[in-house]
């Protein structure tokens, strides 16, 4: 449903539904990346902290976004100015004695995305952070930068950790970094006429209805989470999965749902349940965002073929639906139950039992440029899915440096591994890539 610019200094009810929601998980977006030694990162994948943070210190005042921290008086929400103290907002990553090897190995940094996965933001001060993770991968330099829900969505923390990176005169040697943070189309504040309105409780009583549907038998699936998460990433060459795609007759996105009900289908004959011919996956829909809002995504459901072990016949299948879902979707405008906190409040109490969503999978466009930071090239990125209410598993996928690179998030108490999902992810793009 469609709202209004929010009043100054209030946080949009949209976003603010993102604080009903910290069930299960803390509500975190997450971007995960390496960094290649140059500028603040030597040579062995060690960052000088203390450089980074008196870069960072001018570049977060140019973000509002970032100089924020949220106040309730128990009935709203509102944005109250703050500025960060860089010193607690960019951290080095500290390794423990349960993970003493976490800079050895891609697959340590796997695990330490997991573990902050669980690690909630304090809501005492502006809602970010950005942790450093020394030698993640061989010389390279782990980076998560992690923002609560409420602040943005997935594509407007993109937004916003481009603006953090180095401008095309920062590396001729001059500016002060930033770039559009604004760079999703703003909606036009208009009244809505009877007919629209009358469209929007039509929609709003079918997503009511598709809430409480009990499609989904699975008891591996959806459950009570746990409280340890396990991560997994993979990518693809961009291009040629484009064209496999194309061949197979549908599109990128279409290929990462389909290589998801593989994936999905992996987790099932793992635990030796039965293969339905499809499952439905939630899907966010990118909408055009309103003034003042950090959230703008309608959801389609999307069932993925998962019986059907042939992932090109499944890209076709999965297009078919997007097409007019993706329509629906956007002309429906924000999820009904994600309108207002108390509305959401509402959606996570039933939410805990629901069977209409076996999993959730998200993609949006990445950065068009290689991004720098401080001088040290970002060669890898990934999203991070997040887990809610009873789903035990989600993907997230973002294309970045010709590459499409996806991200695995299971319930590490009761699923298989994400390396299992990933694994047979990567098996279904090769197949659709060769097709």
């Amino acid at each position: 449903m469609e709202g209004r610019d929010a009043p100054a200094g209030a946080i949009a009810a949209v976003d603010a539904a993102n604080f009903a929601l910290e069930r299960g998980q803390p509500n975190v977006v997450s971007l995960a990346g390496l960094l290649a030694p140059g500028g603040f990162v030597d040579d062995r994948g060690v960052p000088d902290v203390e450089r980074l943070r008196r870069v960072l210190a001018n570049r977060v005042r140019a973000v509002p976004a970032l100089c924020r921290r949220p106040v309730s008086d128990g009935s709203a929400w509102r944005w109250e100015p703050s500025l960060p103290d860089v010193s607690r907002h960019v951290r080095l990553w500290q390794p423990d004695a349960e993970s003493p090897h976490a800079g050895a190995s891609a697959a340590s940094f796997e695990r330490v995305c997991a573990r902050t996965l669980m690690t909630p933001l304090p809501l005492d001060r502006p809602l970010w952070e950005l942790l450093l993770v020394p030698a993640a991968a061989g010389t390279s330099c782990g980076v998560l930068f992690r923002l609560h829900h409420a602040l943005a969505d997935g594509l407007e923390a993109e937004s916003l950790v481009a603006a953090l990176c180095d401008s095309d005169a920062d590396a001729e040697g001059g500016g002060s970094g930033g770039s559009n943070v604004d760079a999703r189309p703003q909606a036009p504040a208009r009244p809505a006429d009877r007919s629209s309105r009358l469209a929007r409780l039509r929609e709003a009583g079918a997503q009511t209805v598709a809430v409480f549907r009990r499609t989904v038998r699975s008891r591996v699936l959806l459950g009570s989470l746990g409280v340890t998460r396990d991560v997994a990433f993979l990518d693809v060459g961009l291009a040629e999965l484009h064209d496999g795609a194309k061949r197979a007759g549908g599109t990128v996105g279409d290929a990462f749902l389909a290589a998801f009900g593989q994936g999905l289908r992996a987790v099932l004959t793992a635990a030796r349940e039965s293969l339905p011919e499809t499952l439905p996956v939630s899907s966010p829909v990118r909408l055009a965002r309103r003034g003042g809002e950090g959230n703008a995504t309608g959801v389609m459901l999307v069932h993925v073929p998962v019986a059907d072990a042939d992932a090109s016949a499944g890209v076709a299948r999965v297009a078919a639906e997007t097409r007019s879902e993706k329509a629906r979707a956007r002309a429906a405008g924000t999820f009904t139950w994600m309108a207002s906190p108390r509305s959401a409040a509402l959606l996570m109490r039933f939410a805990r039992t629901q069977r209409a969503v076996a999993a959730i999978a998200s993609e949006f466009p990445g950065p068009s440029r290689t991004l720098r930071l401080d001088g040290a090239e970002l060669v890898s990125a990934w999203p991070l899915s997040l887990l809610s209410a009873n789903v035990r598993v989600g993907a997230v996928a973002a294309s970045y440096a010709g590459r499409f690179r996806v991200s695995v998030q299971t319930d590490a108490d009761h699923l298989p591994p994400a390396r299992v999902v990933a694994d047979a992810m990567a098996a279904a793009f090769e197949a659709i890539a060769r097709r």
